[in-house]
């Protein structure tokens, strides 16, 4: 997808794999829109199976979701500060 500039057009999976600058979009960026799509679902069906396993009350479920929640933004942003190396 050129702008200004000529350049040669790359395949879907170059331009999303390999991308080389900030309009493309990278694997990590792919990694991380799908960590956001299925984190939600997931950590409200943990909950739910950890009152269902006997793990805490019913009244619990909202705290304990809230809690994998922050625990999971927690890992997920140490990740990305490592990795970054900044």
């Amino acid at each position: 997808m050129p702008k200004d500039t000529p350049q040669p057009e790359k395949t879907i999976r170059e331009r999303g794999t390999f991308a080389s600058h900030n309009e493309d979009p990278t694997l990590a960026s792919y990694l991380s829109s799908l960590f956001f799509l299925l984190s939600v679902p997931t950590f409200v069906v943990a909950a739910y199976g950890g009152h269902w396993v006997g793990l805490y009350p019913y009244e619990l479920i909202v705290p304990a979701f809230a809690g994998i929640l922050i625990a999971s933004l927690i890992v997920v942003f140490s990740i990305m500060h490592w990795l970054t190396g900044s």
